[in-house]
This record gives structure tokens, sequence and C-alpha cells, in this order.
């Protein structure tokens, strides 16, 4: 339906692993549309497509940060 959502997230930097597998479902998938996701407490954390990436580096003086992807997807038609 309309306005349903979906979240993809997966542990990896890897780049076939998140944003395009996430840009081969919306080629494929045009009834849905990437929602972008903030985290105002982690601003860094906000890729360019939208989605959430986590890196090693970040909060490096608390000890870093896994790499993370996650993509909120929106059902537009």
């Amino acid at each position: 339906a309309p306005g349903g959502r979906l979240v993809y997230a997966c542990c990896s930097l890897e780049p076939e692993e998140g944003p395009e597998r996430i840009a081969a479902f919306l080629a494929e998938r045009p009834d849905f549309a990437l929602e972008p996701v903030a985290i105002p407490a982690l601003p860094e954390a906000a890729a360019p497509d939208g989605a959430l990436r986590t890196l090693p580096s970040m909060l490096a003086d608390r000890g870093g940060m896994d790499g993370f992807y996650a993509a909120r997807l929106v059902r537009v038609g």
C-alpha cells in the first residue's frame, strides 16, 4: 500500500552491499523511493543519498563505530 515503509540495513562498508543494492532495487521498483534518514545526535552519519552510513572513524574518541548502512524506503505508488 502507498505509504508503507521498508528498512534495509547491513553491517558492511562494501558499496555493493549497501548503496548499490538500494540503487538496483529502486531501478527495478519505481513504486518505492528513498526516504532520507536523519539522526540529530550524529549528523555526519547522513549519507549523500539520504541513507544512514556509519564508519569506524566516527566517534573515534569513544572507541569508534562499526561500519553500517541503512536505507528507509517508502512505497509511493
